[in-house]
C-alpha cells in the first residue's frame, strides 16, 4: 500500500484546452458549477489533460486500495476543484480511500503566507507519521509555495517528491540534498530477491532498432542492468500503454509468476521505445516496491 499526498490547484477550472476541440464546459467562468456536468466532461477527456492532479495520478499508477490525500488551498476555487476531483477519483477511477484536507490560511493574502506555510510543514510531518505504507509527495498542483514546502519536508524526512515536468512530459523526482537516499526513507522497504542472470545478459533488446531509441535509453539501460532484481528486459509493444517517459505495472506475469513492469520512453513520434521489465518479485509487496523504486530512479534521470 502507498499513501499519495497531492497538492491541489485550480487547473481543473482554468486550463484553456487550446490544443483540443473537447473544451471544458465552464471555460472562462470563475466556477466549475454542476459536479455531474463536470464528471461527464472528465469521463470524455484524457487523464493527461483533465488537470495537473489527474496527470500526476495516472503516472503514479495507484491501486484502488492506495490512500489518496488531496491537500487544497483555503480558497473557494481550490475547494471546488478538490471536491470534484475526489468525486472523479472515487466514482470513475475506483479509488476507495480519498480524503480532502484544507491547508488553513493558505490563500492569496500575502500577509498570512509565512505562518500558513509553517503550519503546512508541521501538518505534512504529522500526516507522514500517520500514513500507511510508502509515502509519496505529489507537488504538481497548487501554489508554488506549496511545492517548495513539500520539497523541504520531503528532503528532511526522506520522502520522494515528484511533479510533472512540462518540457519532458514526464514525472520528475526531486533529488535528496541532505545526504538521504532511497534506503533511508521512513517506511520499511521490502527486499526483492537478486536475479541469478549475468548482468550482461539482462538487456535483450534488438540491436537493429537503435535508430528509434530516445537519447535517454543508454542511461535507462545502465540503470536496469545495475538493478539486481531486474531479471530480463525485452521489447514489448504493449508497453506503450504506460505513460510517456514513465512506467506501469503489466497485468500479466511471467510463466513462473514473477511481476512485470512496462516502460515507455518517448522523445518524438519517430523516436520512442517500449520495453517490458521482468522482475524477481512474486508478491504484491514485491510489485509495489519494484514499481516505486524504479519509478523514482527513472524520474531522477530526466
Amino acid at each position: 500500500m502507498q499513501t499519495i499526498m497531492m497538492t491541489v490547484g485550480t487547473s481543473l477550472l482554468t486550463n484553456r484546452d487550446t490544443e483540443s476541440d473537447n473544451k471544458r464546459p465552464w471555460l472562462g467562468q470563475n466556477r466549475i458549477g454542476d459536479p455531474q456536468r463536470a464528471l461527464a466532461w472528465m469521463k470524455s477527456a484524457e487523464l493527461e489533460r483533465i488537470s495537473a492532479e489527474t496527470n500526476t495520478y495516472w503516472r503514479l499508477d495507484p491501486t484502488p486500495q492506495d490512500v489518496l490525500i488531496l491537500l487544497h488551498s483555503d480558497t473557494p476555487s481550490g475547494l471546488e476543484c478538490a471536491q470534484i476531483l475526489k468525486l472523479y477519483f472515487e466514482q470513475e477511477l475506483g479509488q476507495q480511500d480519498v480524503s480532502l484536507v484544507p491547508l488553513p490560511g493558505l490563500n492569496y493574502d500575502s500577509n498570512e503566507q509565512r505562518s500558513s506555510l509553517e503550519r503546512m510543514a508541521h501538518l505534512l510531518k504529522h500526516w507522514v507519521e500517520q500514513a500507511k505504507g510508502m509515502v509519496t509527495f505529489a507537488a504538481t498542483g497548487g501554489f508554488k509555495a506549496q511545492s517548495m514546502i513539500m520539497a523541504l519536508v520531503g528532503n528532511e524526512l526522506g520522502i520522494p517528491v515528484c511533479y510533472i515536468h512540462e518540457q519532458y512530459d514526464a514525472l520528475v523526482y526531486l533529488p535528496y540534498l541532505s545526504g538521504k537516499t532511497e534506503s533511508q526513507q521512513r517506511v520499511i522497504r521490502v527486499d526483492l530477491p537478486d536475479s541469478g542472470r549475468q548482468r550482461s545478459e539482462v538487456i535483450q533488446v534488438q540491436a537493429n532498432t537503435a535508430h528509434h531509441r530516445p537519447r535517454i535509453w543508454p542511461k535507462v539501460e545502465k540503470l536496469l542492468q545495475e538493478t539486481l532484481w531486474v531479471d530480463r528486459v525485452r521489447y514489448d509493444p504493449q508497453a506503450y500503454a504506460a505513460p510517456k517517459n514513465g512506467l506501469k505495472s503489466c497485468p500479466r506475469k511471467t510463466p513462473d509468476g514473477r511481476h512485470i513492469l512496462w516502460i515507455h520512453l518517448h522523445e518524438s513520434t519517430d523516436t520512442h521505445m517500449a520495453v517490458m521489465v521482468e522482475t524477481t518479485g512474486h508478491t504484491p509487496a514485491h510489485l509495489e516496491q519494484a514499481a516505486a523504486e524504479l519509478r523514482e530512479r527513472l524520474g531522477r534521470l530526466l
